[in-house]
């Protein structure tokens, strides 16, 4: 994201904010843990539970134009090795003329998480900080805390219908083929994109990140002939400096409105 959006993102969160501190944000959503299970004695499966006042939304990992990811913090933790938030599809929507992406209602963020010592308890403490917006956007953290026990082995359905809306990985949504072209371009690279795939459903929406946290990529045209889904984007540096992008780092994801495909590598092929 450019200074510039980044900015003018926080500038629409802050700006209100004033108005905002009347409203009670423990009142506009609640968060907890579903405790989950252990899957494997290397993994366990927990979720938060995230539940939204009607009319208000939060944001995905790749937020948009006007959004701010969330962020998430585990200090305190025991016996955690990593722990990886799962994102189930989320949704496209517009503020002040840009575009958003993220959530509304209620919302399940499975987390997939490693134990130091296989096999035993896991303290999971942390917190998540995320903004939550109507017309209004009011920044807020949340803490928790809880024990994920090794003898919990029943996954909780509301986990399962999260881990069922995951994006499909390239290969079970059917990619044939992808073909990456980069363009210089006046104020960075123009990124040409196109995917052999069956369609996710109409309206088809497409993000682009890379793994420079500095590189911003612009929201891409999209279009569709038959198994042919056309993508272009401009790739700009927040400082306007000037950069490289591997086609290994460049992650794609296909939001339509009958699933989401994640597709990791711009490789040709």
């Amino acid at each position: 994201m450019t200074l510039k959006k980044l900015s003018l993102g926080l500038l629409i969160c802050l700006m209100p904010f004033g108005a905002a501190l009347a409203q009670n944000a423990s009142d506009i959503i609640s968060v907890h843990i579903l405790t989950g299970a252990r899957i494997t004695p290397e993994q366990h499966i927990s979720a938060l539970h995230l539940k939204l006042k009607p009319g208000w939304k939060t944001y995905w990992r790749a937020p948009g134009e006007a959004g701010i990811p969330p962020g998430f913090n585990w200090e305190g933790s025991k016996n955690i090795r990593t722990v990886d938030v799962l994102w189930p599809r989320p949704i496209v929507f517009h503020q002040y003329g840009m575009r958003s992406i993220g959530y509304k209602n209620e919302i399940i963020l499975p987390l997939a998480i490693q134990p130091s010592t296989p096999g035993g308890k896991i303290d999971l403490k942390g917190q998540i900080s995320l903004g939550i917006c109507q017309d209004i956007c009011i920044p807020h953290t949340v803490k928790f805390s809880t024990t994920l026990q090794a003898n919990q082995t029943v996954l909780d359905p509301k986990i399962k219908n999260a881990l069922r809306q995951l994006p499909k990985t390239a290969r079970t949504a059917g990619l044939r083929a992808r073909r990456c072209t980069f363009l210089p371009a006046q104020s960075g690279l123009m990124l040409k994109v196109t995917l052999d795939m069956p369609s996710t459903g109409a309206p088809e929406h497409a993000v682009i990140e890379t793994n420079n946290p500095f590189v911003w990529a612009d929201p891409p045209t999209v279009s569709r002939a038959g198994n042919i889904l056309s993508l272009k984007t401009l790739l700009t540096h927040s400082a306007g400096q000037p950069f490289s992008v591997t086609r290994d780092s460049v992650r794609i994801t296909v939001l339509g409105s009958d699933g989401a495909v994640d597709i990791n590598g711009c490789n040709n092929g």
